[in-house]
């Protein structure tokens, strides 16, 4: 995420960093959380309370924790009083501001988010898993994160060059990645699924190329849920990293102990596209990706040239020759029943034989 603070006005990034140092001080090392703030003539007020209070209060009101962080006057007053708290004031003059002119506010957002808990009803991430981690030396484990982690940022880029637009985040699991896009809407969870199948792609070409143990053997989930976002901060990394928790990863986390090496699931969701009245499950959804990737053209990796990636879910066959799309159950160890479907994927490279990635359905138990 870039930095506000980074700006061509020296003048400016000097306000901002005194604001952010400001934030900093609120935020008390973590234990409190700022929550919503308002421009006011001369300065900005700020909402701002213990991290546990926060939480405590999170089934009062969702805007506490979801929204525009720059609140109207009528939000503002009603989550402070629902909180039992009193703003705290910051004047510009104090942060060597003279006028609003001085600093713009997305700037001042986007320092003040690092500083908040936010919550995401819809986003989808995937989970990348090792298989056979903890087996390995810590120098193939070192050498396996390395090639996942360059997987993903060239797949990142890649999908760019195709005029996708990604902003790919990722916190380690310590043996994988959780990975999201931080744009939001369909179109942005749609981008992220194929950023994945091109990581995925990548990763197939390096088995080809390096040794093999320091090339991962991968199990793979992709789902969309809700989720809570902070930002890790510390003294000397104002910029710090940012994280998700919430039933979204929960879910990735559980369906992934069944999944196989080499597998690639996808978990059942349904969720709302852009347009309200759309209500997309996972086959809509991967229908959807799988039309964008097919109009992916000459998608370059490490001296390779893919021609074309297609996907889709597994099913057994019908007796008329197609295919239909089959779901199965799983059960975690706490009881609780999540279904998902088997996905495959097919890469045709333009210089060499295809790839066909993903378990088969009749080796899915």
């Amino acid at each position: 995420m870039p930095d506000p603070a980074i700006t061509d006005d020296p003048g400016n990034s000097r306000v901002l960093r005194r604001l952010n140092r400001a934030f900093y001080d609120l935020w008390a090392f973590g234990s409190n959380a700022l929550i919503g703030w308002m421009p006011l003539e001369g300065g900005i007020s700020i909402l701002v309370a213990p991290v546990i209070t926060v939480f405590q209060a999170a089934g009062t009101d969702q805007r506490i924790f979801s929204g525009e962080r720059m609140m109207d006057a009528g939000i503002f007053a009603d989550i402070a009083g629902q909180l039992g708290i009193k703003p705290k004031k910051i004047t510009l003059a104090d942060m060597g501001a003279p006028s609003w002119d001085a600093v713009r506010r997305e700037d001042i957002n986007g320092l003040f988010v690092r500083y908040a808990v936010t919550r995401t009803d819809q986003r989808a991430a995937f989970l990348l898993d090792i298989a056979g981690f903890a087996l390995s030396s810590p120098e193939e484990q070192a050498a396996q994160l390395s090639v996942l982690g360059y997987s993903l940022n060239i797949a990142a880029e890649r999908a760019a060059d195709q005029g996708i637009d990604i902003d790919l985040a990722r916190s380690t699991t310590g043996d994988g990645f959780y990975v999201w896009n931080r744009r939001l809407g369909y179109a942005a969870d749609v981008n992220l699924f194929c950023v994945l199948m091109i990581a995925l792609a990548h990763q197939a070409l390096q088995q080809r190329r390096l040794t093999q143990s320091f090339v991962p053997t991968i199990r793979t989930c992709f789902g969309v849920g809700s989720h809570y976002s902070f930002f890790q901060l510390n003294r000397l990394d104002p910029m710090g990293s940012d994280y998700i928790v919430g039933e979204l990863t929960i879910d990735l986390a559980r369906l992934i102990d069944h999944a196989e090496p080499n597998q690639i699931l996808v978990a059942e969701f349904r969720r709302s596209g852009d347009s309200a009245v759309m209500d997309i499950g996972a086959e809509k959804f991967l229908a959807s990706a799988a039309f964008m990737l097919d109009g992916f053209k000459d998608i370059k990796l490490d001296g390779d040239a893919i021609t074309r990636i297609s996907t889709y879910l597994t099913g057994e066959r019908q007796p008329d020759g197609a295919f239909d799309v089959r779901r199965f159950t799983t059960r975690d160890k706490h009881g609780r029943i999540r279904n998902a479907y088997n996905a495959k994927i097919n890469i045709f490279l333009k210089d060499d034989a295809p790839i066909f990635l993903g378990l088969r359905d009749d080796d899915v138990v």
